[in-house]
């Protein structure tokens, strides 16, 4: 990369067209997350509020590691919460709250993530393309990921896990195996997924 941060767009959830959040009490909190009993008026509920319970997550990042052959790099990581060693790009959440992220944060904790879970940057030239975002699951959390590919990336260190990762393997696929995967469930996880639909979508995969 050359130094720049690219220019791209930042999810808020913030009143606007329509929406207001009247109230807002938390019920619970931890390191990870929070939850909160809200109300809410809508575009098409202005009379009575809405209630609804919001889980609050730190926003985070995923990107696909790409090298000069075109293949997409991914890694075995033990998710606790389904008990599974799941095939998936690389990950992190970006440790600030959502009002003071800034592009540059999360370029800079993309770059990090995929430093530390594989030991792979960005080759000279290299270029960290922004995909836009997706919510996991906008049902319960306000929870988004900021998608990015990195093209092409090289060996720049080892990589430096935090104590409660543990990453068994890692692969270079093929576009071809890539989609083979998915096709088959042997990719499950909603960021791995988001991205290749994104990559698809713009025609780069």
């Amino acid at each position: 990369m050359n130094g720049s941060t690219p220019d791209f767009p930042l999810f808020r959830v913030e009143d606007r067209d329509g929406w207001r959040r009247v109230s807002t009490q938390r019920v619970f909190s931890s390191d990870h997350v929070s939850v909160d009993q809200v109300q809410c008026l809508t575009p098409h509920r202005q009379e009575v509020g809405v209630s609804w319970m919001v889980v609050q997550r730190k926003a985070a990042v995923a990107v696909a590691p790409v090298n000069e052959k075109g293949e997409f790099l991914l890694i075995a990581q033990e998710r606790v919460p389904v008990q599974q060693t799941v095939w998936e790009f690389p990950a992190g959440q970006i440790d600030a709250p959502i009002e003071e992220i800034t592009a540059e944060l999360i370029v800079e904790t993309t770059l990090r993530e995929l430093r530390e879970e594989t030991g792979y940057g960005l080759a000279p030239g290299g270029t960290l393309e922004p995909l836009g975002w997706f919510l996991p699951s906008q049902g319960f959390t306000d929870e988004h990921v900021y998608l990015f590919q990195a093209k092409p990336v090289c060996v720049v260190s080892r990589p430096e896990l935090d104590d409660g990762e543990h990453i068994s393997d890692a692969r270079w696929v093929s576009s071809e195996e890539l989609r083979r995967m998915i096709a088959a469930n042997e990719i499950t996880n909603a960021l791995t997924l988001s991205l290749f639909a994104r990559m698809a979508a713009k025609g780069a995969i």
